[in-house]
């Protein structure tokens, strides 16, 4: 039997050809991959007769005292309403905490202190608000209005919730009116809650 050597020449020129083919060109320029926006952890968001309105929080959140019993904790955020328009939307929830400290459970009728409350705006930049309509607990006017405001959770670093109600208010023509608030949600971070 005779040895293949004559072969094996060609066969390892053809491994390096082919080894150099599929290395790539140090010259073309490198690829970034695209860079993911993260989701804020921070939000206040809720449906105003459907439409979602939503504004990631930074220090958008306060908590001051209101009586000596209570303390009122604050939740604020804009939304645009359409990037082409000029008006925005106003985001505010305000929820009344007996004993100053912020606790799991349902928050509608207060017995003493600031009423809770969800409100939604619209305004224009110089030119003021568009429409406001506001949501309380302790409607005196529509006393049967749904009203709901929720802290599901404290974990010590977030505090999260959801709420929902009927608001009242008017427009820029004093036209009275309605808004129905549904799947309200917010979260916000314990320790950027200011005082």
């Amino acid at each position: 039997m005779k040895p293949l050597k004559p072969l094996a020449v060609p066969a390892f020129m053809l491994m390096i050809l082919l080894s150099a083919a599929c290395k790539k060109d140090h010259n073309e320029p490198k690829v970034e991959p695209p860079i993911e926006t993260k989701k804020s952890d921070e939000w206040i968001s809720m449906k105003v007769d459907g439409v979602t309105f939503v504004d990631s929080l930074t220090t958008k959140s306060f908590m001051q005292k209101s009586t000596v019993e209570s303390s009122t904790l604050e939740i604020l955020g804009i939304d645009p309403l359409q990037p082409k328009d000029k008006e925005r939307a106003f985001l505010h929830l305000r929820i009344n905490l007996e004993g100053h400290e912020i606790r799991k459970g349902v928050y509608d009728k207060v017995k003493t202190g600031i009423d809770n409350a969800i409100d939604w705006q619209t305004f224009i930049e110089n030119e003021g608000l568009q429409e406001v309509y506001h949501a309380t607990g302790t409607n005196l006017q529509h006393p049967d209005a749904p009203f709901r405001i929720e802290i599901t959770s404290n974990d010590g670093v977030f505090v999260e919730g959801t709420f929902s109600g009927k608001a009242y208010g008017t427009n820029t023509l004093s036209e009275k009116g309605e808004k129905v608030i549904t799947e309200g949600k917010f979260k916000i971070a314990k320790g950027r809650i200011g005082t």
